[in-house]
């Protein structure tokens, strides 16, 4: 969330850089060329529509000092409520309607409406630089929006791309275009249906515009076994990359998987071989345990001096004898200097 991207930015500068420490150990010691900073839907449209900017300042100088450093940032939109955003037909909204574009046209006024960044340069308009993707609405799911009642049935791609005929421009299409018209340049990330779950099945609807990437949150990836579990994946969205789409992990959390994969062999495949061998890249979002639990991907923000005190950790909660998180971090180091941003 922006909150915790906030608190690493607590730390002050180290000598001759324009970033605090906290960038500086992702870039420096991880390798680190991405971030991904989940924005809230609710705030953005309540300023849109009171003409405040506190908040979207935030934001804007978050993406700012994460650009500085040399970082790739993914922007996604989020309408959870812990994002702040109201219940909408008193159920949580799971498809982007006007409100959701509101809260774009808020983040992408290319008039920045806040003083400059910490670094004492003027804000870059986002929608003027390549090197910000925007994940435009973050885990759509038909079911609940449309009311079926059914909690994982087969996705709706219908109603996905046009929504329920319940909100003003409801639905996945309309908003890739509103976007777009603000955002000429910017690669759009879009979510798959059942909470960014699949693309099985799905067809581009005509209209959706170009120069896209397809995101999928595979939480539930582990099936049994390794060919089981490739067959999933298949299935879910690797059909779908090996047809010529761009195809992005941007969620996913080893830890819900470890006690039906205890040897970590489906987690060895999924992360080593079938997304190198399917070009999907993958952000390494809380990658080791929820927030619920005693570990994190980062743990610590605490910056003693100029001294990072991060830590990549496995609580091992869930009885998995490898440590994921180092796991994780020495497989993305070792490939980091071989996939670059064009």
């Amino acid at each position: 969330m922006l909150q915790e991207t906030q608190t690493a930015l607590i730390a002050s500068p180290l000598p001759g850089l324009r970033y605090n420490a906290s960038f500086q150990a992702m870039v420096q010691d991880w390798h680190a060329n991405s971030v991904r900073l989940q924005v809230s839907q609710g705030a953005l449209e309540y300023e849109y529509e009171n003409g405040l900017s506190a908040y979207t300042d935030m934001v804007r100088s978050a993406i700012a000092q994460a650009r500085a450093a040399g970082l790739i940032v993914f922007i996604a939109m989020q309408s959870e409520t812990y994002g702040c955003t109201p219940y909408e037909n008193g159920a949580l909204q799971r498809l982007p309607d006007v409100h959701t574009q509101h809260s774009w046209a808020q983040l992408l006024n290319s008039r920045p409406s806040g003083p400059p960044s910490d670094h004492g340069t003027a804000l870059r308009p986002i929608a003027s630089d390549k090197g910000i993707l925007l994940e435009i609405f973050n885990e759509p799911n038909t079911s609940t929006a449309c009311n079926t009642g059914l909690p994982y049935p087969e996705a709706n791609w219908t109603d996905w791309a046009t929504g329920c005929g319940t909100e003003p421009n409801q639905g996945m299409l309309p908003l890739a275009q509103y976007v777009r018209r603000l955002a000429p340049n910017n690669v759009l990330v879009i979510d798959g249906d059942r909470s960014a779950g699949t693309f099985a099945g799905f067809v581009v609807p005509s209209g959706m515009p170009s120069n896209l990437a397809y995101t999928v949150h595979p939480y539930d990836y582990v099936k049994g076994s390794v060919s089981a579990s490739m067959n999933f994946w298949d299935t879910l969205f690797g059909e779908f990359e090996q047809s010529g789409h761009a195809v992005i992990v941007t969620e996913w959390n080893e830890a819900f998987g470890c006690r039906s994969d205890p040897n970590q062999a489906i987690t060895d495949e999924f992360l080593q071989s079938y997304l190198p061998g399917h070009s999907i890249g993958m952000v390494g979002y809380a990658w080791d345990a929820p927030y619920w639990t005693s570990g994190y991907l980062v743990n610590s923000y605490a910056y003693p001096g100029n001294t990072p005190n991060y830590n990549v950790v496995d609580p091992n909660s869930s009885g998995c004898p490898q440590d994921g998180g180092n796991e994780l971090l020495q497989e993305f180091t070792t490939q980091a200097t071989q996939y670059r941003w064009p």
